[in-house]
């Protein structure tokens, strides 16, 4: 098996890559960016759905894919979908479909196609896990008194993390089927350029173009996480049906989750 990182080594990173103002990123593709790998290989439909969801042109899907290595090569973390196969918590997330399920079992095979050779492996669900209350800590003790920049197109993340952080700002983008490429990819790459190293961290639930926000961020000396739907589950207060398998809300804590079963602790 693949030596996955645990949320601690990964949160120790974080926080000393903070300290110490050094580049940092984790990079999350699960089975939506394989998915859009094999696309890009066979020239499949889903690249289609992308271009319908996020507005990307289908002329723009090798810049896309090649900016996607990239980022997943100059990751301090890249996920790796094993763990739905081999961890007793996270072999209940995979109840998929047949495809789905056959998609991520050729993780590696995909990884090898494309050029990904980046084997510092995270959990595809890394960014729950980052907020999970039974850890020993979780990212919100690293980052209460920070400066962080957060990605989203939910305009209530302020409010929720302000409580729990220094200071919050937000780059809006538009949801599904809002043109994100078209609208601010271009304005939101040319801010990161400027604006890196302003933040203490960056968290980002953009979709797929999201990942290359993620790339520049650490290409221009800052430090960011793909923490993906986390954002939704914060905003709507509510978990997708894959993640409900494997984690709950936290009754008395907004933004922190329980993973696993009510007497495990995870590492």
């Amino acid at each position: 098996m693949e030596r996955i990182a645990t949320v601690s080594q990964i949160l120790d990173d974080i926080e000393y890559s903070i300290n110490n103002k050094l580049p940092f990123s984790l990079v999350r593709f699960g089975d939506g960016g394989l998915k859009v790998f094999e696309g890009y290989l066979v020239e499949h439909k889903e690249l289609y759905t992308q271009h319908r969801q996020e507005g990307i042109p289908l002329e723009f899907f090798g810049e896309l894919v090649d900016g996607w290595i990239k980022c997943a090569n100059e990751a301090n973390y890249v996920d790796s979908p094993v763990v739905y196969f081999e961890d007793e918590i996270f072999i209940k997330r995979n109840k998929t479909s047949v495809g789905t399920k056959d998609l991520m079992s050729r993780w590696n095979e995909i990884h090898e196609r494309v050029g990904i050779t980046n084997k510092n492996y995270c959990n595809p669900e890394v960014g729950h896990m980052l907020f999970a209350r039974n850890c020993k800590r979780n990212l919100l003790d690293i980052i209460h008194d920070k400066s962080i920049c957060c990605i989203t197109n939910h305009f209530e993340t302020e409010k929720l993390l302000s409580k729990y952080v220094r200071k919050v700002t937000l780059k809006i983008i538009p949801g599904f089927f809002g043109n994100h490429y078209n609208v601010c990819f271009d304005s939101i790459m040319d801010e990161i350029k400027e604006e890196a190293n302003k933040y203490d961290l960056w968290l980002i639930g953009a979709g797929e173009l999201g990942r290359l926000y993620t790339g520049e961020i650490k290409r221009c000396g800052g430090r960011t996480v793909d923490i993906g739907k986390v954002f939704d589950a914060w905003a709507r207060r509510k978990l997708d049906k894959r993640m409900l398998l494997i984690a709950t809300l936290c009754e008395d804590h907004r933004l922190l989750f329980k993973i696993g079963n009510e007497i495990e602790n995870i590492e």
